[in-house]
């Protein structure tokens, strides 16, 4: 059986994992985390490219319980350097659909398409997002100035008047910043297999397949917090807060200092809920918080988000379908390793 891997390029650490396809069920052949070059992830490139490869080289060669030997590899983008959203689509033919993307991802991601590589995959959901012009008629009505329309405005648009079509989730990342990471895994020797998106490669490690409940994911890492929200494990929302809990990893902060410092994503996490709630999703509430990243570590971490969001919230737990024939996997890292867990799955 092939060996497929994970490579997780973080803040300021590379994690990888590789893993076999044993029937439902994942076999650990080896894992590995090493330090990087801090913060070589830019909207435009990851940099660094020859060093990093270097030491992925060597982190699979020194991986435990075994070396990693296989040779299709997955990477994926952290949210602060992509461009997604979730809109509808009028119903259309696969060709049809194909020619009009480009001109919907230009307007609704605001972007030059002729400088960035894009994907889309029009999803199962229970998801209506609301049409632009549902929503500017609800702001007339309220006197409000269309495109500034409010979270309880955008809650008093008529379900009636939400499309009905398809919903389209789609992705876009600069030419230059997708070049990079080709060259990056050139220097290594590996076959690179896909770029996924890290909320995405979560997702597919901490939920089940026939989940269908809407979560957010909070990947709380060393220099940033992705925030994304999830309808089973497909992305609705994602977005990222410029901070991290690298300042907090040796310290052993009370419950109300962590409150004050976790603020931020506090707040973030109530705006992407609303927006998803209201305008993404109508009708359809989050049910949950997965806490993922270094940020998992901080003792009394999950019993603050549960306060904080009302939400019951719990650490994610990638080793859940992974036979690690009885290798000795600390806790520290366990949790942090979600994303490589999730790329390799995505390689079968």
């Amino acid at each position: 059986m092939s060996t497929t891997i994970g490579i997780d390029i973080g803040y300021e650490t590379v994690k990888v994992i590789g893993l076999t396809k044993q029937g439902k069920h994942w076999r650990l052949k080896g894992m590995n985390i090493a330090p990087i070059p801090v913060s070589s992830w830019q909207t435009d490139a990851l940099t660094n490219s020859e060093e990093i490869a270097k030491i992925i080289t060597d982190t699979l060669r020194l991986a435990k319980p075994a070396p990693i030997t296989g040779r299709k590899a997955m990477i994926a983008l952290p949210e602060s350097v992509i461009f997604s959203g979730t809109f509808s689509m009028p119903l259309l033919s696969e060709s049809e659909l194909a020619e009009a993307i480009p001109f919907e991802l230009a307007e609704k991601l605001s972007i030059n398409l002729e400088d960035f590589y894009f994907d889309y995959e029009v999803v199962t959901t229970k998801c209506k997002p609301l049409d632009a012009k549902a929503i500017d008629q609800a702001a007339a009505k309220t006197n409000s100035k269309p495109g500034k329309t409010t979270d309880k405005e955008a809650t008093n648009v008529n379900e009636s008047e939400s499309v009905d079509g398809l919903t389209v989730f789609a992705v876009a990342a600069k030419k230059s910043l997708i070049e990079s990471v080709i060259a990056t895994v050139e220097h290594t020797g590996l076959e690179l297999d896909g770029i996924d998106i890290k909320p995405g490669a979560i997702a597919r490690a901490v939920i089940g397949k026939n989940d269908d409940k809407a979560r957010a994911i909070l990947d709380l890492g060393a220099g940033s917090t992705g925030a994304s929200i999830v309808e089973g494990q497909s992305i609705r929302v994602t977005s990222t807060v410029p901070w991290g809990v690298k300042a907090l990893l040796d310290t052993q902060p009370s419950p109300g200092e962590l409150q004050k410092e976790f603020s931020p994503v506090f707040d973030e996490l109530v705006h992407i809920t609303k927006f998803f709630e209201n305008r993404v999703c109508p009708g359809v509430r989050i049910e949950e918080v997965i806490l993922s990243g270094s940020g998992t570590n901080i003792a009394g971490i999950v019993e603050v988000f549960q306060q904080q969001t009302g939400l019951a919230s719990r650490i994610g737990s990638p080793f859940g379908l992974i036979d690690t024939h009885h290798y000795p996997i600390s806790t520290r890292f366990s949790h942090t390793f979600a994303d490589a867990v999730g790329l390799a799955m995505r390689t079968s």
